[in-house]
């Protein structure tokens, strides 16, 4: 079915960020004395913040320490958030497909001042037709909700995901609308199928070169 809609996930997929991510989680968790090594961090990057702590350190260390990781892994992103530069074709791919006369939402779950930081690199208040941040639904990622509040806010209709986790491909399940993946994030193209892509892309360079495979006019 000929989309109407493309849904977009910013962090890895669009903005080189989710190594800074990583590193920056387990700068917080060191700082309340838990050492959770860097790889299991960026496993769960995508998963909203407030389900990573307890995926990558378990329930007892979100009961006792959760708040104050997120407030210190919110603290040092804000010193390397200016580092963090766009991914290959992601602007280029933002005015495809508005070109084509699609409605693009952006669906990320950073919070809304780090969020800021990549839709201003993007242009997005130009080529995005909405935009949604972590602050727009109530559960995150892997949960639906963020994308089924994008898709709410441009009218619903075909629509697909493109993102770079395993969390997005599922939460685009759970919404009923096919996911794209791209490598970006770090994750393999054997994961993001298992998960349930339709198809796996190297980038939103790639994705724009192969436009008519997966938003056919």
């Amino acid at each position: 079915m000929t989309q109407a809609t493309v849904v977009l996930d910013v962090d890895g997929t669009l903005v080189d960020s989710n190594y800074h991510h990583a590193v920056c989680w387990a700068r917080a968790f060191g700082s309340v004395g838990v050492t959770v090594p860097v790889w299991r961090i960026h496993r769960a990057i995508g998963m909203g913040g407030d389900k990573l702590v307890g995926e990558v350190a378990g329930d007892d260390v979100e009961r006792e320490h959760g708040d104050d990781v997120r407030d210190r892994w919110e603290r040092e992103y804000d010193e390397v958030i200016d580092e963090v530069v766009l991914l290959p074709g992601a602007k280029e791919l933002l005015a495809a497909l508005s070109e084509r006369g699609l409605d693009v939402a952006l669906a990320s779950s950073s919070i809304p001042k780090h969020a800021e930081r990549a839709f201003d690199l993007l242009d997005a208040h130009d080529l995005a037709d909405t935009a949604t941040t972590s602050e727009d639904a109530e559960e995150s990622k892997p949960d639906p909700e963020l994308i089924e509040a994008a898709l709410d806010r441009v009218g619903g209709g075909p629509a697909c995901v493109v993102g770079d986790s395993v969390w997005d491909v599922q939460a685009a399940r759970r919404a009923g609308v096919p996911a794209y993946g791209v490598r970006t994030g770090g994750t393999s193209r054997a994961e993001l199928e298992e998960a349930g892509a339709v198809a796996v892309y190297r980038d939103a360079a790639d994705l724009l070169e192969h436009l008519d495979e997966w938003v056919p006019s």
